[in-house]
């Protein structure tokens, strides 16, 4: 049995980060680690993150309007989150949440709001188009480990502007990345990952679930259902291969 007695997920904005289901990665982290502390982080509230070191930091999908107000939020305290994204803190961003941690996101209209900073990447919101896709990526987790397969959905209103070749979370073989001229999807930098894969991307992807847990110093925690969610993975590995799967979503 794992003791999670000193295990702190600190879940940023969780009355924003439901869109797509994405609030099904905390439910199955809690159903992973039943022992470990969950604290939310809501709007108006000061981090758990500026006095204390989390085990983990996740902050999900949201709409447009949520996504500028998180933006600003965060910058408050963004001194304090980079210093932990350097210190190896591991931290899950998914879906739209990604795109605080750009430069800039841009709209149709012109105008922008101000990103954190931490990669060198552009949001660009193209409302009312939609991009959807499927994904099956490899993630490596360090030179000369065993390969990851991540599998996931794409639906969003955004492609981004930059580069990731030496920062990217996936190399994908099915679907796009950054954009549609992208192979390489999300970002990553030391524990952090930033995805825009949704889904939620957790209860499919076990052994990303793993390597997460593993990072937390969670080595004894099992995998919730692990059974039901290898099977869960397996499926859309297979299914999200088959020619044309991507117009179908």
């Amino acid at each position: 049995m794992s003791d999670s007695a000193n295990t702190v997920v600190e879940v940023l904005y969780p009355e924003f980060g439901n869109q797509a289901g994405d609030n099904g990665n905390e439910m199955y982290l809690r159903a992973c680690l039943p022992d470990a502390t969950f604290v939310h982080t809501s709007y108006g509230d000061k981090p758990y993150f500026m006095e204390k070191t989390p085990s983990l930091v996740l902050m999900c999908g949201m709409t447009e309007m949520q996504q500028d107000i998180v933006a600003r939020e965060l910058e408050l305290y963004r001194d304090r989150l980079f210093e932990l994204v350097d210190a190896g803190v591991p931290m899950l961003f998914t879906g739209s949440a990604p795109e605080v941690l750009g430069t800039s996101i841009t709209n149709p209209d012109g105008t922008s709001v101000d990103g954190l900073g931490l990669f060198d990447f552009v949001t660009h919101r193209n409302m009312p188009k939609r991009y959807l896709d499927v994904v099956v990526g490899t993630f490596v987790p360090a030179p000369g480990d065993k390969p990851i397969e991540v599998v996931g959905f794409k639906i969003q209103f955004t492609l981004m502007e930059g580069h990731n070749e030496s920062s990217f979370f996936l190399a994908d073989e099915v679907g796009f990345g950054l954009n549609e001229r992208s192979k390489l999807e999300g970002f990553r930098k030391n524990n952090l990952i930033a995805t825009w894969l949704i889904g939620p991307l957790l209860p499919s992807n076990p052994d990303l679930v793993r390597w997460i847990l593993d990072t937390m110093g969670e080595r004894d925690a099992k995998l919730a259902f692990e059974d039901e969610a290898r099977r869960a993975h397996d499926e859309r590995a297979k299914t999200f291969r088959m020619p044309g799967m991507h117009m179908d979503i």
